[in-house]
Protein backbone atom coordinates (compact mmCIF):
# COMPACT_ATOMS: atom_id res chain seq x y z
CA UNK A 1 0.00 0.00 0.00
CA UNK A 2 1.24 3.44 -0.83
CA UNK A 3 0.41 6.61 1.08
CA UNK A 4 0.86 9.78 -0.97
CA UNK A 5 4.30 11.16 -0.22
CA UNK A 6 3.97 14.42 1.71
CA UNK A 7 4.43 17.04 -0.99
CA UNK A 8 5.63 20.30 0.46
CA UNK A 9 2.61 22.52 0.92
CA UNK A 10 2.82 26.14 -0.04
CA UNK A 11 6.39 26.15 -1.36
CA UNK A 12 5.40 27.89 -4.54
CA UNK A 13 3.17 30.35 -2.74
CA UNK A 14 6.12 32.29 -1.40
CA UNK A 15 7.45 32.77 -4.91
CA UNK A 16 4.77 35.33 -5.72
CA UNK A 17 7.42 37.74 -6.90
CA UNK A 18 5.49 40.67 -5.47
CA UNK A 19 8.69 42.47 -4.56
CA UNK A 20 10.69 41.66 -7.67
CA UNK A 21 7.81 42.26 -10.08
CA UNK A 22 8.32 45.97 -9.51
CA UNK A 23 12.00 45.95 -10.40
CA UNK A 24 13.31 48.17 -13.17
CA UNK A 25 16.69 46.98 -14.43
CA UNK A 26 17.06 44.41 -17.18
CA UNK A 27 19.03 42.13 -14.87
CA UNK A 28 16.32 42.24 -12.24
CA UNK A 29 13.65 41.65 -14.86
CA UNK A 30 15.58 38.65 -16.18
CA UNK A 31 15.78 37.33 -12.61
CA UNK A 32 12.04 37.71 -12.16
CA UNK A 33 11.29 35.96 -15.45
CA UNK A 34 13.59 33.06 -14.62
CA UNK A 35 12.03 32.60 -11.19
CA UNK A 36 8.57 32.60 -12.80
CA UNK A 37 9.77 30.03 -15.30
CA UNK A 38 11.16 27.90 -12.49
CA UNK A 39 7.85 28.12 -10.66
CA UNK A 40 5.93 27.02 -13.73
CA UNK A 41 8.28 24.09 -14.35
CA UNK A 42 8.06 23.01 -10.73
CA UNK A 43 4.27 23.11 -10.75
CA UNK A 44 4.35 20.89 -13.84
CA UNK A 45 6.66 18.43 -12.10
CA UNK A 46 9.60 19.12 -14.43
CA UNK A 47 12.17 19.53 -11.69
CA UNK A 48 15.25 19.39 -13.92
CA UNK A 49 14.03 22.33 -15.99
CA UNK A 50 13.00 24.11 -12.79
CA UNK A 51 16.48 23.62 -11.38
CA UNK A 52 18.04 25.05 -14.54
CA UNK A 53 15.78 28.12 -14.47
CA UNK A 54 16.42 28.82 -10.79
CA UNK A 55 20.14 28.26 -11.28
CA UNK A 56 20.18 30.94 -13.98
CA UNK A 57 18.12 33.20 -11.73
CA UNK A 58 20.63 33.14 -8.88
CA UNK A 59 23.42 33.84 -11.36
CA UNK A 60 21.64 37.08 -12.17
CA UNK A 61 20.91 37.88 -8.55
CA UNK A 62 22.70 35.84 -5.88
CA UNK A 63 21.00 37.94 -3.20
CA UNK A 64 17.53 36.84 -4.36
CA UNK A 65 15.83 34.77 -1.67
CA UNK A 66 13.20 33.40 -4.06
CA UNK A 67 15.81 32.00 -6.44
CA UNK A 68 17.70 30.11 -3.74
CA UNK A 69 14.49 28.72 -2.22
CA UNK A 70 13.30 27.57 -5.63
CA UNK A 71 16.68 26.07 -6.50
CA UNK A 72 16.91 24.26 -3.16
CA UNK A 73 13.40 22.88 -3.57
CA UNK A 74 14.15 21.67 -7.10
CA UNK A 75 17.30 19.95 -5.86
CA UNK A 76 15.23 18.35 -3.08
CA UNK A 77 12.86 16.77 -5.59
CA UNK A 78 15.81 15.66 -7.71
CA UNK A 79 17.24 13.99 -4.58
CA UNK A 80 20.47 16.00 -4.69
CA UNK A 81 20.41 16.49 -0.95
CA UNK A 82 23.75 18.22 -0.48
CA UNK A 83 22.92 20.85 -3.12
CA UNK A 84 19.41 21.25 -1.69
CA UNK A 85 20.79 21.86 1.80
CA UNK A 86 23.31 24.39 0.50
CA UNK A 87 20.70 26.44 -1.36
CA UNK A 88 18.10 26.26 1.39
CA UNK A 89 20.62 27.46 3.97
CA UNK A 90 21.39 30.38 1.66
CA UNK A 91 17.67 31.11 1.56
CA UNK A 92 17.54 31.09 5.38
CA UNK A 93 20.45 33.53 5.45
CA UNK A 94 18.55 35.88 3.16
CA UNK A 95 15.19 35.46 4.90
CA UNK A 96 15.05 33.85 8.34
CA UNK A 97 11.27 34.17 8.54
CA UNK A 98 10.30 31.90 5.65
CA UNK A 99 7.79 29.20 6.54
CA UNK A 100 8.40 27.51 3.20
CA UNK A 101 12.18 27.21 3.62
CA UNK A 102 11.88 25.55 7.02
CA UNK A 103 9.19 23.22 5.67
CA UNK A 104 11.49 21.97 2.91
CA UNK A 105 14.47 21.68 5.25
CA UNK A 106 12.32 19.55 7.55
CA UNK A 107 11.47 17.23 4.67
CA UNK A 108 15.13 17.05 3.68
CA UNK A 109 16.25 15.97 7.16
CA UNK A 110 13.29 13.63 7.50
CA UNK A 111 14.44 11.87 4.35
CA UNK A 112 17.91 11.59 5.90
CA UNK A 113 16.27 9.91 8.92
CA UNK A 114 17.39 12.75 11.22
CA UNK A 115 14.03 13.06 12.94
CA UNK A 116 15.22 15.47 15.64
CA UNK A 117 16.54 18.04 13.17
CA UNK A 118 13.51 17.60 10.91
CA UNK A 119 11.20 18.29 13.85
CA UNK A 120 13.19 21.37 14.83
CA UNK A 121 12.72 22.89 11.36
CA UNK A 122 9.02 22.06 11.30
CA UNK A 123 8.61 23.63 14.73
CA UNK A 124 10.06 26.86 13.31
CA UNK A 125 7.75 26.63 10.30
CA UNK A 126 4.64 26.09 12.42
CA UNK A 127 5.64 28.97 14.72
CA UNK A 128 5.79 31.22 11.65
CA UNK A 129 2.49 29.91 10.29
CA UNK A 130 0.24 28.52 13.04
CA UNK A 131 -2.55 27.90 10.51
CA UNK A 132 -0.47 25.26 8.68
CA UNK A 133 -2.67 22.37 9.80
CA UNK A 134 -1.10 19.75 7.51
CA UNK A 135 2.42 20.52 8.66
CA UNK A 136 1.33 20.59 12.30
CA UNK A 137 -0.08 17.08 11.85
CA UNK A 138 3.17 16.06 10.17
CA UNK A 139 5.11 17.41 13.16
CA UNK A 140 2.97 15.42 15.60
CA UNK A 141 3.56 12.29 13.56
CA UNK A 142 7.33 12.73 13.49
CA UNK A 143 7.32 13.11 17.26
CA UNK A 144 5.53 9.75 17.48
CA UNK A 145 8.05 8.22 15.11
CA UNK A 146 10.99 9.49 17.11
CA UNK A 147 9.49 8.29 20.38
CA UNK A 148 8.91 4.84 18.89
CA UNK A 149 12.11 4.44 16.88
CA UNK A 150 14.78 6.26 18.89
CA UNK A 151 16.16 3.02 20.39
CA UNK A 152 15.71 0.83 17.32
CA UNK A 153 18.61 -1.22 15.99
CA UNK A 154 19.92 -0.55 12.48
CA UNK A 155 21.34 -2.75 9.75
CA UNK A 156 22.62 -1.48 6.42
CA UNK A 157 23.24 -3.09 3.04
CA UNK A 158 24.30 -1.42 -0.20
CA UNK A 159 20.65 -0.69 -1.03
CA UNK A 160 18.69 -0.60 2.25
CA UNK A 161 18.75 0.74 5.79
CA UNK A 162 16.53 -1.29 8.10
CA UNK A 163 15.43 -0.38 11.63
CA UNK A 164 13.79 -2.66 14.20
CA UNK A 165 13.34 -2.93 17.94
CA UNK A 166 15.31 -5.29 20.15
CA UNK A 167 17.75 -8.12 19.65
CA UNK A 168 14.85 -10.54 19.25
CA UNK A 169 14.21 -9.13 15.78
CA UNK A 170 17.77 -9.43 14.45
CA UNK A 171 16.90 -12.59 12.57
CA UNK A 172 13.68 -11.01 11.27
CA UNK A 173 15.71 -8.08 9.99
CA UNK A 174 18.07 -10.41 8.14
CA UNK A 175 15.13 -12.22 6.53
CA UNK A 176 13.54 -8.94 5.43
CA UNK A 177 16.81 -7.65 3.98
CA UNK A 178 17.34 -10.89 2.05
CA UNK A 179 13.86 -10.64 0.51
CA UNK A 180 14.32 -6.97 -0.34
CA UNK A 181 17.62 -7.67 -2.08
CA UNK A 182 15.76 -10.27 -4.16
CA UNK A 183 13.10 -7.67 -4.94
CA UNK A 184 15.79 -5.19 -5.94
CA UNK A 185 16.86 -7.59 -8.67
CA UNK A 186 13.43 -8.79 -9.80
CA UNK A 187 11.73 -5.39 -10.00
CA UNK A 188 14.92 -3.85 -11.39
CA UNK A 189 15.01 -6.31 -14.27
CA UNK A 190 11.29 -5.87 -14.90
CA UNK A 191 11.42 -2.09 -15.13
CA UNK A 192 15.08 -1.76 -16.14
CA UNK A 193 15.57 0.53 -13.18
CA UNK A 194 17.66 0.20 -10.03
CA UNK A 195 17.39 3.01 -7.45
CA UNK A 196 20.75 4.47 -6.53
CA UNK A 197 19.50 5.96 -3.26
CA UNK A 198 19.39 4.00 -0.01
CA UNK A 199 15.83 2.93 0.83
CA UNK A 200 14.75 2.97 4.48
CA UNK A 201 12.75 0.10 5.94
CA UNK A 202 11.18 0.13 9.41
CA UNK A 203 9.79 -2.95 11.18
CA UNK A 204 7.12 -2.38 13.83
CA UNK A 205 4.89 -4.35 16.08
CA UNK A 206 1.25 -4.18 15.00
CA UNK A 207 0.48 -1.60 17.69
CA UNK A 208 3.49 0.55 16.81
CA UNK A 209 2.54 0.48 13.14
CA UNK A 210 -0.96 1.78 13.86
CA UNK A 211 0.27 4.43 16.30
CA UNK A 212 2.90 5.80 13.90
CA UNK A 213 1.09 5.54 10.56
CA UNK A 214 -2.66 5.74 11.34
CA UNK A 215 -3.02 3.35 8.39
CA UNK A 216 -6.40 1.67 7.79
CA UNK A 217 -6.89 -1.72 9.40
CA UNK A 218 -6.75 -3.52 6.05
CA UNK A 219 -3.20 -2.29 5.37
CA UNK A 220 -0.44 -4.89 5.49
CA UNK A 221 2.32 -2.33 4.94
CA UNK A 222 2.95 1.24 3.89
CA UNK A 223 5.30 3.26 1.74
CA UNK A 224 5.40 7.00 2.41
CA UNK A 225 9.02 7.65 1.50
CA UNK A 226 10.01 4.81 3.82
CA UNK A 227 8.84 1.19 3.76
CA UNK A 228 6.94 0.49 6.98
CA UNK A 229 5.92 -3.05 7.85
CA UNK A 230 4.05 -4.45 10.89
CA UNK A 231 5.88 -7.66 11.74
CA UNK A 232 5.87 -10.22 14.52
CA UNK A 233 8.69 -12.42 15.69
CA UNK A 234 9.16 -14.23 12.40
CA UNK A 235 11.77 -16.93 12.26
CA UNK A 236 11.60 -17.80 8.58
CA UNK A 237 10.47 -16.38 5.28
CA UNK A 238 6.78 -16.74 4.43
CA UNK A 239 4.98 -16.20 1.11
CA UNK A 240 2.88 -13.47 2.72
CA UNK A 241 5.93 -11.55 3.94
CA UNK A 242 7.57 -11.83 0.52
CA UNK A 243 4.43 -10.44 -1.18
CA UNK A 244 4.21 -7.47 1.19
CA UNK A 245 7.87 -6.59 0.79
CA UNK A 246 7.83 -6.86 -3.00
CA UNK A 247 4.67 -4.72 -3.01
CA UNK A 248 6.10 -1.93 -0.89
CA UNK A 249 9.48 -2.05 -2.60
CA UNK A 250 7.74 -1.55 -5.96
CA UNK A 251 6.19 1.64 -4.57
CA UNK A 252 9.68 2.82 -3.60
CA UNK A 253 10.95 2.18 -7.13
CA UNK A 254 8.00 3.97 -8.73
CA UNK A 255 8.52 6.92 -6.40
CA UNK A 256 12.14 7.31 -7.45
CA UNK A 257 11.12 7.31 -11.12
CA UNK A 258 8.26 9.78 -10.67
CA UNK A 259 6.82 11.62 -7.67
CA UNK A 260 3.44 11.78 -9.42
CA UNK A 261 1.60 8.66 -10.55
CA UNK A 262 -2.09 7.66 -10.67
CA UNK A 263 -2.89 5.33 -7.80
CA UNK A 264 -4.37 2.62 -10.03
CA UNK A 265 -1.08 2.36 -11.91
CA UNK A 266 1.02 2.49 -8.74
CA UNK A 267 -1.04 -0.12 -6.88
CA UNK A 268 -1.47 -2.26 -9.98
CA UNK A 269 2.30 -2.42 -10.49
CA UNK A 270 2.89 -3.20 -6.81
CA UNK A 271 0.48 -6.13 -7.02
CA UNK A 272 1.97 -7.25 -10.34
CA UNK A 273 5.47 -7.52 -8.89
CA UNK A 274 4.28 -9.18 -5.69
CA UNK A 275 3.02 -11.91 -8.02
CA UNK A 276 -0.70 -11.45 -7.43
CA UNK A 277 -3.00 -12.95 -10.07
CA UNK A 278 -6.65 -12.27 -10.83
CA UNK A 279 -8.41 -15.43 -9.63
CA UNK A 280 -11.02 -17.26 -11.70
CA UNK A 281 -13.74 -16.05 -9.34
CA UNK A 282 -12.53 -12.47 -9.57
CA UNK A 283 -12.30 -12.70 -13.36
CA UNK A 284 -15.90 -13.94 -13.54
CA UNK A 285 -17.01 -10.99 -11.43
CA UNK A 286 -15.03 -8.53 -13.57
CA UNK A 287 -16.60 -10.01 -16.68
CA UNK A 288 -20.11 -9.54 -15.30
CA UNK A 289 -19.38 -5.96 -14.29
CA UNK A 290 -17.80 -5.22 -17.69
CA UNK A 291 -20.74 -6.67 -19.60
CA UNK A 292 -23.08 -4.46 -17.59
CA UNK A 293 -20.91 -1.45 -18.44
CA UNK A 294 -20.27 -0.71 -14.77
CA UNK A 295 -16.50 -0.81 -14.61
CA UNK A 296 -15.35 2.52 -13.14
CA UNK A 297 -13.36 4.89 -15.35
CA UNK A 298 -9.70 4.69 -14.44
CA UNK A 299 -9.73 8.44 -13.88
CA UNK A 300 -11.83 7.70 -10.77
CA UNK A 301 -8.96 5.58 -9.42
CA UNK A 302 -6.18 8.13 -9.80
CA UNK A 303 -6.51 9.49 -6.26
CA UNK A 304 -5.54 7.92 -2.95
CA UNK A 305 -7.23 4.71 -1.74
CA UNK A 306 -6.50 5.60 1.90
CA UNK A 307 -10.02 6.75 2.73
CA UNK A 308 -11.73 3.62 1.41
CA UNK A 309 -13.25 0.96 3.61
CA UNK A 310 -12.01 -2.61 3.23
CA UNK A 311 -14.70 -3.58 0.69
CA UNK A 312 -14.16 -0.52 -1.48
CA UNK A 313 -10.40 -0.94 -1.26
CA UNK A 314 -10.69 -4.55 -2.38
CA UNK A 315 -12.50 -3.52 -5.56
CA UNK A 316 -10.12 -0.63 -6.22
CA UNK A 317 -7.08 -2.88 -5.91
CA UNK A 318 -8.66 -5.54 -8.13
CA UNK A 319 -9.51 -3.05 -10.88
CA UNK A 320 -5.96 -1.67 -10.65
CA UNK A 321 -4.37 -5.10 -10.91
CA UNK A 322 -6.58 -6.04 -13.85
CA UNK A 323 -5.75 -2.85 -15.76
CA UNK A 324 -2.00 -3.13 -15.16
CA UNK A 325 -1.88 -6.83 -16.07
CA UNK A 326 -3.66 -5.97 -19.32
CA UNK A 327 -1.17 -3.15 -19.91
CA UNK A 328 1.82 -5.40 -19.24
CA UNK A 329 0.50 -8.29 -21.36
CA UNK A 330 -0.48 -6.04 -24.27
CA UNK A 331 2.32 -3.47 -24.36
CA UNK A 332 5.13 -4.88 -22.22
CA UNK A 333 6.82 -3.63 -19.07
CA UNK A 334 9.22 -1.46 -21.06
CA UNK A 335 6.23 0.59 -22.25
CA UNK A 336 4.99 0.94 -18.69
CA UNK A 337 8.45 2.20 -17.76
CA UNK A 338 8.07 4.81 -20.53
CA UNK A 339 4.73 5.91 -19.05
CA UNK A 340 6.38 6.36 -15.64
CA UNK A 341 9.23 8.34 -17.17
CA UNK A 342 6.79 10.66 -18.93
CA UNK A 343 4.98 11.21 -15.65
CA UNK A 344 8.35 12.00 -14.10
CA UNK A 345 8.86 14.72 -16.70
CA UNK A 346 5.62 16.40 -15.63
CA UNK A 347 3.14 14.92 -18.13
CA UNK A 348 -0.42 14.30 -16.98
CA UNK A 349 -1.77 10.75 -17.02
CA UNK A 350 -3.36 11.03 -20.45
CA UNK A 351 -0.30 12.47 -22.14
CA UNK A 352 2.03 9.99 -20.39
CA UNK A 353 -0.01 7.00 -21.55
CA UNK A 354 -0.31 8.40 -25.06
CA UNK A 355 3.44 8.88 -25.31
CA UNK A 356 4.42 5.67 -23.53
CA UNK A 357 1.90 3.25 -25.07
CA UNK A 358 1.32 5.01 -28.38
CA UNK A 359 -2.38 4.83 -27.53
CA UNK A 360 -4.61 7.43 -25.98
CA UNK A 361 -5.81 7.01 -22.38
CA UNK A 362 -9.31 6.40 -23.77
CA UNK A 363 -8.12 3.77 -26.27
CA UNK A 364 -6.16 1.95 -23.59
CA UNK A 365 -9.14 1.97 -21.22
CA UNK A 366 -11.53 0.72 -23.93
CA UNK A 367 -9.10 -2.09 -24.76
CA UNK A 368 -8.86 -3.11 -21.10
CA UNK A 369 -12.64 -3.17 -20.67
CA UNK A 370 -13.19 -5.08 -23.91
CA UNK A 371 -10.66 -7.69 -22.76
CA UNK A 372 -12.91 -8.41 -19.79
CA UNK A 373 -16.11 -8.78 -21.77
Amino acid sequence: MKRNYIIIIGILGVLSLVSIAQTQTSGQNAYAQLVRSGMDKMKAGDYQSARDAFDQAVRYNDAGFEGHLGLGTAYFYLRDDSSAERELNKAVGLNSNSFETYAVLGELYYRKDDLVTAASYWEKAVALNPSAVALRARLERIRKEHGTEKDFNRDVTSHFLIKYEGNAKIEAGKIVLRILEDAYGVVGRGLSYYPSQEIQVILYSGQQFQEVTDAPGWSGGLYDGKIRIPIGGIEQETPGLRRILYHEYTHAVVRTITPRVPTWLNEGLAQYFEGREVSAQQMAMLKRVAQLGKLPPLSNLEGSFMGLNSGQAGYAYLFSLSAVRYMADTYGLYRIKSVLEELGKGANTGDAISSGLMRSYEEFERGWKRSLE
